[in-house]
């Protein structure tokens, strides 16, 4: 399970589903749930989970495949990767 921390706190589901949609594109459906996590799908078995903790001057986004129980290790982890990367280079989350 990929975990990003980034230099900006309190950052809300609905911003970060804002930002993924940008920078991975119309391939993938982004959507905040009403939990406080945000699911990414490449497919309809290929998913990846992200949850939102905030920790002293950062955010931590932990990263999770999802999806059919045989499948989701498989299919997840190229999502979860992708997601992962997306947090990670995305200027939104660099400063407030």
């Amino acid at each position: 399970m990929p975990k990003v921390r980034v230099p900006r706190k309190n950052v809300t589901p609905r911003e970060l589903a804002t930002v993924l949609g940008r920078r991975l594109g119309a391939g993938y459906t982004v959507e905040p749930n009403g939990d406080g996590r945000v699911t990414v799908r490449k497919s309809p078995l290929a998913a990846a989970r992200v949850s939102i903790a905030d920790t002293p001057g950062a955010s931590v986004f932990r990263i999770r495949a999802s999806g059919p129980p045989v499948l989701s290790v498989a299919t997840g982890w190229g999502t979860t990767r992708r997601v992962a990367d997306a947090i990670r280079r995305s200027p939104e989350f660099r400063s407030l």
